[in-house]
């Protein structure tokens, strides 16, 4: 349901409220669901190959994926492609000063234009890109990810950002392009394993601060609590949530590793079987 029916769903609503929005007059706006993401973007890759439409003229791309999770109690969105355009800057700066009392959302910005994702595709193309992400869960590519766990009003909530964000824009001019720094994650990142937790995904320090342990999971049967940071797993290093994944893509079911992490002041080591 999260992966990906929420970007689905929020896509749908999106299209509808600005159908009934008279002032959008500036722009056309293009509604696509991609096919063939997890594979290797294909979809979005073919379509910028072979564009319906002459690219040149495509101001923008706004990705959602997987955004059927807010945290009721960190409200986090990450707002990846911050960096691609200034334009971006400047809307969320303006955003945060008119509605600092209107909602709860708490913006978590990645410059990087690149992902596990079909923005990708565009930024490629060099056109700005936003990509809005609730975070990973436990439930993650498991039949669990289901309806019941969406958290509609946030997602509803993420929608009318999104629709104040395209109206916003609708009265600039074209926005300019910038590249920017290549993140290493990859489609490979998404894993064949989990770990059991729920990361942290305020924390800026360098690690994965663990917000939550899953009763039974790997993380759970090798000592790990909620509070630990994690700072390695086997052979890689930890820097962050994009680190954390392209680790779990190396791991096959069954393998076991060894895992460092701290615990209040002390660096522990434990063995960990996926």
């Amino acid at each position: 349901a999260d992966d990906n029916a929420s970007g689905t769903a929020a896509l749908i609503e999106l299209a509808r409220k600005l159908k009934g929005n008279d002032k959008l007059k500036n722009n056309n706006y293009l509604f696509i669901a991609f096919s063939g993401e997890e594979l290797g973007l294909f979809g979005s890759k073919y379509f910028t190959e072979h564009p319906t439409i002459d690219l040149a003229n495509v101001n923008y791309m706004i990705n959602m994926d997987m955004v059927g999770r807010l945290n009721d109690s960190t409200h986090v969105v990450t707002v990846g492609g911050y960096g691609t355009s200034p334009e971006w800057g400047t809307f969320y700066n303006k955003y945060d000063m008119a509605h600092v009392k209107q909602t709860e959302l708490n913006f978590k910005y990645d410059s990087s234009g690149t992902g596990p994702s079909d923005h990708t595709s565009f930024y490629r193309k060099d056109i700005p890109v936003l990509f809005y992400f609730t975070g990973l869960h436990t439930d993650y590519h498991k039949p669990s990810d289901d309806a019941d766990k969406i958290n509609y009003t946030g997602e509803l909530e993420i929608v009318d950002h999104i629709q104040n964000l395209v109206g916003y824009m609708n009265s600039q001019p074209k926005l300019a392009f910038v590249k920017t720094r290549e993140t290493q994650t990859t489609t490979s990142a998404r894993f064949k394993v989990t770990m059991g937790i729920m990361p942290d995904y305020t924390f800026a320090g360098t690690g994965i601060k663990v917000d939550g342990v899953t009763e039974g999971r790997p993380a759970q049967k090798a000592g790990l609590q909620a509070g630990d940071i994690i700072l390695q797993l086997g052979d890689y290093p930890l820097s962050g949530m994009e680190s954390y994944m392209q680790a779990l893509g190396k791991f096959e079911k069954g393998a076991k590793t060894k895992v460092k992490f701290k615990r209040g002041e002390n660096t522990q080591e434990a063995t960990i079987e996926f």
